[in-house]
Parts: C-alpha cells; sequence; structure tokens
C-alpha cells in the first residue's frame, strides 16, 4: 500500500517538470522555466513578444523579475553589436549560448521613479531569430544576470549559425574539391602533351 503514494508523488513531480519546459514550434525553440516563474499573459500585448513569465514571489519590494521572448523578424549574422549603434544608456554585452558569443545589451533607466535593468540577448535562430529579456528592480540585476545565463543555458533550437568545426569542415570540403580540379586538370594537360609526343 505505501508504493501507492510513492508512486504518486513521483508523478506528480515528473508532471511539475514537464510543466517548467516551455516550446514554442512556430519559433523553434523550447526552454526550461526558471523556477517560481509563471505565465504572464498581459506582457504578450506588447508588439513581438511571443511568450513571457514573471516571478510569483517577489524577492524585491520594487517588484518581479521578468522574462520575455520576442520575435525579430529575421535571421542574425555572425557580426556583434557595436557599442556606437546603441543609445548612451545602453552597454553592449556578450552571452554564450550553445558555445557561441551571442550579442546582448544591458540598461539601466528608471520606470514610474524606480530604478530598473533590463538584460537582452539576441539567439541565432534558424527560423527566425529571438530576443531573450530578463527585467526587473536593479537591486535584483546580479540575480538577472543568473536567470538570463540559466535560461540560455537551458535554450535549445536550430540555429542558422556554425560551429568553428562546421565551419573547417565546410572550408576542408571547398579546398578538397579546388584540389581535385586541380589535379584533374594537370593530369588532362599531362595526358595531351604525350599524345602530342606520341603522334
Amino acid at each position: 500500500m505505501r508504493v501507492i503514494p510513492c508512486l504518486m508523488l513521483l508523478l506528480l513531480a515528473s508532471a511539475s517538470a514537464v510543466q517548467s519546459q516551455v516550446r514554442n514550434a512556430e519559433l523553434g525553440y523550447s526552454l526550461t522555466l526558471p523556477e517560481g516563474f509563471t505565465d504572464f499573459p498581459a506582457a504578450r500585448s506588447q508588439k513581438d513578444i511571443v511568450d513571457s513569465w514573471s516571478e510569483t514571489a517577489p524577492v524585491s519590494a520594487g517588484g518581479p523579475l521578468v522574462l520575455f521572448v520576442a520575435r525579430m523578424h529575421g535571421t542574425l549574422s555572425r557580426e556583434a553589436m557595436r557599442q556606437e549603434d546603441v543609445p548612451a544608456n545602453t552597454q553592449v554585452v556578450s552571452f554564450k549560448w550553445k558555445g557561441f558569443d551571442v550579442s546582448g545589451l544591458k540598461t539601466l533607466t528608471t520606470q514610474a521613479g524606480q530604478s530598473v535593468f533590463v538584460l537582452v540577448a539576441q539567439v541565432p535562430l534558424r527560423k527566425e531569430a529571438v530576443q531573450l529579456s530578463v527585467a526587473g528592480p536593479a537591486d535584483q540585476e546580479g540575480r538577472g544576470h543568473a536567470i538570463m545565463e540559466a535560461t540560455l543555458a537551458s535554450l535549445e533550437g536550430e540555429t542558422n549559425w556554425l560551429t568553428s568545426a562546421e565551419r573547417s569542415g565546410r572550408l576542408g570540403r571547398a579546398a578538397g574539391v579546388w584540389i581535385g580540379i586541380a589535379v584533374a586538370a594537370i593530369a588532362i594537360l599531362a595526358w595531351r602533351k604525350r599524345r602530342a609526343r606520341a603522334a
């Protein structure tokens, strides 16, 4: 009889783990929602925001941390953002995603008289790039960084960027093709010369 309550507890635990996994089939990504975050549908009324969550129990008196995914309507090149291309109160930063350095932004600003931070990471998904954003009270910026890094580490999706090994492989194959063409051309020239001498 004791096996049944243990089994029920196990099923409940696995169900809650499944619920924290978020999938977006349209944009082709999945991620693990940070612990303590819940759906925040009001934010999806903002243009281009496709997924949004908020802390259920804010640590700061200034309010909860929020997490957003916004579509970018295109793909990203490997060229990093430049500091001169962003507003003065914004700093270009870099985040890690699947072994890549992805461009990001950090902004400290004021909203409704309160200091807030915003972190943005641009993720080069194959179907369409997305921006992952974490924002909240300025006194929670350290936690925001940790949440951004953990969420990026969990974010899965195909990318249009090649890894160093894939780029090397393509260059190697291209070089092999050109070497093969050159060898074939030399062989044909040598054959023609031999034929000409034999004639």
